[in-house]
């Protein structure tokens, strides 16, 4: 008999809801780690409240402070205020938040093995094997693949080889410790004593943007962009970086400096062979436009913990082709829509400069903006409202954006 039921690999927000969601129905499940926590993670460390509402405990021990939404700045030079008198995200260390969820996993029943590096994956018609860099082989009935936009799950099993180059972005980020009061006046909104909102600058970077995320005292700063049309990322950011520094009379310490790939692209197109699911980033679940890949992570371990717990009972593999039912119905089009927006507005600085110029001028169009981001409702009817509405006030600069 295989040693678990189900073994995960990756230890991020999606294999970590994974094991605790599968723990909790009283499955033997194993995850694995190549990393030993809490460790760094190039990610901005903003949530939008969507993945507060589909965890089921409290997150509030590692959220650094809430945000108000965002100030975006197009590479003209206006400033599209979508903050708001309510708050609508968590802003925190994202090193902080996989390892409270990791502990979590635990405190459900799951095994966790960290600093375990996992370098191939095979299957068969009763069982799937994982092997370690130590030489350890691990057998269990059904796997979960969580590893990342490298994933060894993914390429061991032929899900696919590699991500091209206009499938992915790059994303290079440094936190940079500055001081509360420094936080504040940078990022400061009128709303609330020391409330904070996210910075987001379009222009900067092609096809992408940068990035300032405020924590208690460290500012998170980076940028992304398609990685086939990232050239010079870095020396753009340093220059940027430097403007910043002057503008706002700082002088950081720098605390990390990493870098990572995300999927641009949507889904893959299989994220279930035989006994093996993919989840989170490895199976391409973030949307494009915003870089959003947490809550779409979690959502995909939640809906595939089920039916898991229902492949086990049954012995039957071909139970988990629910699951690609069940992550399109539930994000499926959004993503699709994500990405067409994303594909829109990055066609170009022109159409940039329109798109946000027009969330600039047209108080209904920045509201819809202020809701993309905030994810206050989904890509799909959000989409709908801004074609509706530049179609009807704005047709000249709507047709534009096609051109």
């Amino acid at each position: 008999m295989p040693d678990y039921d189900v073994i995960i690999v990756g230890g991020g927000p999606a294999g970590s809801t994974a094991a605790r969601r599968i723990a909790q129905r009283n499955l033997n499940v194993l995850l694995l780690d190549k990393a030993t926590f809490p460790r760094v993670k190039p990610c901005a460390g903003g949530m939008t409240d969507r993945v507060r509402n589909v965890l089921d405990f409290s997150i509030d021990e590692v959220v650094q402070r809430r945000s108000f939404g965002q100030r975006v700045y197009s590479p003209s030079g206006d400033i599209v205020d979508c903050t708001r008198p309510v708050t609508t995200g968590d802003l925190l260390m994202r090193g902080d938040f996989d390892t409270l969820l990791l502990r979590k996993a635990e405190e459900a029943g799951a095994k966790v093995r960290e600093g375990v590096n996992v370098v191939n994956a095979e299957q068969d018609a009763d069982k799937v094997t994982v092997t370690t860099s130590e030489g350890e082989r691990i057998e269990a009935k059904y796997l979960i693949g969580a590893d990342g936009i490298n994933s060894v799950v993914a390429k061991s099993l032929g899900f696919y080889k590699r991500w091209s180059a206009k499938d992915a972005a790059i994303c290079i980020e440094i936190e940079a410790e500055v001081g509360e009061e420094a936080v504040e006046r940078i990022c400061g909104v009128p709303y609330e004593e020391k409330g904070v909102a996210v910075h987001i600058y379009f222009g900067p970077v092609p096809f992408g943007y940068i990035w300032c995320f405020p924590k208690k005292s460290i500012l998170s700063l980076g940028a992304g962009c398609m990685q086939a049309k990232a050239k010079n990322i870095k020396g753009l950011f340093n220059k940027w970086f430097e403007d910043f520094k002057e503008k706002h009379d700082i002088d950081p310490k720098i605390i990390s400096d990493t870098a990572a790939r995300v999927p641009y692209s949507g889904a893959v197109k299989k994220t279930v062979i035989g006994r093996t699911i993919l989840i989170g980033d490895a199976a391409g679940f973030v949307y494009p436009f915003s870089g959003e890949g947490i809550v779409l992570g979690v959502q995909s371990a939640i809906i595939a913990a089920p039916i898991l717990e229902k492949a086990v009972a049954n012995s039957n593999p071909r139970i988990l082709t629910e699951f690609e039912k069940g992550w399109k119905q539930a994000f499926g089009s959004d993503l699709k829509v994500a990405k067409s927006t994303a594909d829109l507005m990055f066609k170009s600085e022109k159409n940039l400069n329109t798109i946000l110029r027009l969330a600039y001028e047209d108080q209904v169009i920045g509201d819809i903006m202020y809701k993309m981001i905030a994810g206050l409702d989904s890509y799909k009817n959000l989409q709908r409202q801004q074609v509706k509405r530049i179609l009807t006030k704005h047709p000249r600069a709507g047709l534009s954006l096609y051109i």
